[in-house]
């Protein structure tokens, strides 16, 4: 396989600076695409053909384009006529195809050999003029490509909290390393990513200045992507100078965005940054909400116009659940709440499954999914977090159990991305990174709020997870990682409102709880008519004016704050004694 590995060589640094994308909507009237399947497979080896799988999504520009330029060509389908069976899967569809493939982007294209084997794996967009010699040197020669080992060995499962010294300067250094000093951002291509956003906005609102310049001048400028005429944001930029948005834009770039810029918004002061989070919101309430309360998973406007993918995944609608509760928080907006306790109930109305959890569609083929899961149950802790509703907080509990049931692998403490892969010729089940930072950070807030050991267990396994070699060796670039690290080290920003929820001081307390510009925080509302909180682990004191704000830590608790706008130095008070 020497050329094939030469062809592969030749074209990476090219098909590193594409673009991640995902299928378009599959016209298969010419029946040239068989669907994935075990029954394929079975035909690949009763026939001695390759099964060749495009893994695409519906808003990927670059998908539509190999489709019509390469898949469709002539030539390539006179090679591919013997020797090979066409698979395409929508990976948005398929989580358990889909994760496993994430590092070669979309769209990816997999080679198997007729026994199943995996031979050789293209990233991005191929023109019929290298892609013809791909497919008659696998033929040739069709040994299996040496890809290296992208991590380390896992080791048994580790209770911990976080990093070794070193590893945190690493990653530190590597973050440190990957900003652009030019234009703002990390890398040269502008990835709208949400962890990397949050962990400088935690930087920031810690004092550190040099964070806060890097964070605002990215911000500004990733503005840029935010389209003009629809207001969603496009999830990267093809040039290193924000000017050549993707036009692809998927939830969870609007997720991570809306967060971002509303509490930039309450951060800094800066209308430029309310007016982004504005937009973003008029996009998922105007084009993404779908009219039964759930929201749609993406769009599409470059190659094709595909337009918006009416499908509606659970993982999709708990991502805008987080964002527009995020927006809530930041700006007390109820259009927002009320979109997202609609979801919601539509998730668990339509998604839910009979032994708790949530299926990604109407049906899963190889779910469920920890995806799905993770970012519903999150979706559910912030609600209870955003209303002081305590159904949301059940449920979320709920989802928990699940997770810890059907995900959690015993020998390493990480988290499977699906419970049953429906292919036998697959791989052993994988855990995917970004999944287990989510889960373990969820799991980190859950037991703030639910005060069960169980809880906390769990996040420290898969901190133990995170930490080990198969991730820190596999990825250089882990703000995720430092988010998780930081979230177990300390405690969240915990302040309790004390008074009745039809009382409208309770009310405006609350509102200026929440609106405190940190995600890491525990806010709970105690209407002593509904007996104790879940977790009740401070002593509130009879306060005989009225509602009051308590800001604790688990040694001490403020003075009762009785005005809305002293909380906030209140809190700060507090966050520089702890820091102390």
């Amino acid at each position: 396989m020497m050329r094939l590995t030469m062809w592969f060589g030749a074209f990476i640094a090219f098909l590193l600076g594409l673009a991640a994308a995902q299928a378009a909507p599959l016209d298969n009237r010419d029946g040239f695409w068989s669907d994935w399947s075990d029954a394929t497979f079975a035909r690949a080896a009763n026939e001695k053909k390759f099964v060749i799988v495009s893994l695409q999504s519906w808003w990927c520009p670059w998908c539509h384009v190999m489709n019509r330029d390469t898949w469709a060509d002539p030539d390539v389908r006179a090679v591919l006529k013997d020797k090979f069976i066409p698979v395409q899967v929508d990976q948005d569809s398929r989580p358990d195809i889909s994760q496993r493939y994430d590092r070669w982007g979309w769209p990816a294209t997999i080679i198997f050999g007729p026994d199943g084997t995996e031979i050789v794996k293209l990233r991005g967009f191929y023109s019929p003029k290298f892609f013809i010699p791909l497919l008659q040197e696998t033929i040739r020669d069709p040994s299996p490509v040496d890809y290296g080992n992208l991590g380390g060995p896992e080791r048994e499962r580790t209770l911990t909290s976080g990093l070794g010294d070193a590893e945190r300067a690493a990653i530190l250094a590597f973050i440190d390393k990957a900003y652009d000093q030019a234009n703002g951002g990390w890398s040269k291509s502008k990835l709208v990513d949400g962890p990397t956003l949050g962990w400088f906005l935690d930087r920031a609102k810690g004092g550190d200045k040099e964070a806060e310049a890097r964070l605002k001048r990215s911000l500004t400028a990733q503005i840029a992507l935010i389209d003009n005429e629809l207001g969603g944001i496009s999830q990267v930029s093809l040039k290193p100078d924000w000017s050549a948005p993707s036009r692809e834009f998927p939830m969870f770039a609007q997720q991570a965005a809306l967060s971002a810029y509303a509490r930039a918004a309450v951060l800094f002061g800066d209308p430029t940054y309310r007016t982004a989070a504005d937009r973003l919101f008029g996009f998922l309430k105007q084009t993404l909400a779908a009219p039964d309360g759930g929201f749609y998973a993406s769009m599409g406007m470059a190659e094709g116009q595909p337009g918006v993918d009416k499908r509606q995944y659970a993982r999709e609608t708990g991502q805008a659940i987080q964002g527009l509760l995020a927006y809530y928080d930041s700006t007390g907006e109820q259009a927002a709440l009320a979109l997202s306790v609609a979801a919601a109930d539509w998730a668990l109305h339509e998604r839910a499954l009979p032994a708790g959890g949530f299926r990604h569609a109407e049906r899963d083929t190889g779910g469920p999914y920890l995806a799905d899961n993770v970012e519903m149950a999150a979706a559910l802790l912030a609600l209870h977090r955003s209303t002081g509703d305590r159904r949301w907080l059940t449920t979320a509990i709920a989802t928990a159990d699940f997770i810890a049931r059907t995900f959690v692998e015993a020998r390493t403490g990480g988290f499977f991305a699906s419970a049953s892969p429906d292919a036998p010729h697959l791989p052993k089940p994988i855990k995917q990174r970004e999944d287990n930072v989510a889960t373990t950070r969820f799991f980190t807030l859950l037991a703030a709020y639910s005060g069960d050991p169980r809880h906390r267990e769990i996040a420290e396994a898969g901190m133990g997870y995170l930490a080990s070699p198969a991730v820190l060796e596999a990825y250089a670039f882990l703000p995720d990682v430092l988010l998780a690290e930081e979230e177990l080290l300390n405690e969240p920003v915990h302040v309790t409102i004390v008074g009745p929820k039809d009382d409208r001081r309770s009310a405006a307390l609350y509102a200026a709880a929440l609106a405190y510009p940190l995600g890491y925080k525990r806010v709970e509302w105690w209407d002593k008519r509904e007996g104790k909180l879940a977790h009740h682990d401070v002593d509130y004191p009879d306060y005989p004016d009225g509602p009051a704000a308590f800001a604790c830590t688990r040694n001490f608790c403020s003075l009762p704050v009785t005005e809305p706008a002293a909380i906030k130095a209140q809190v700060d008070r507090l966050q520089r004694a702890i820091a102390r």
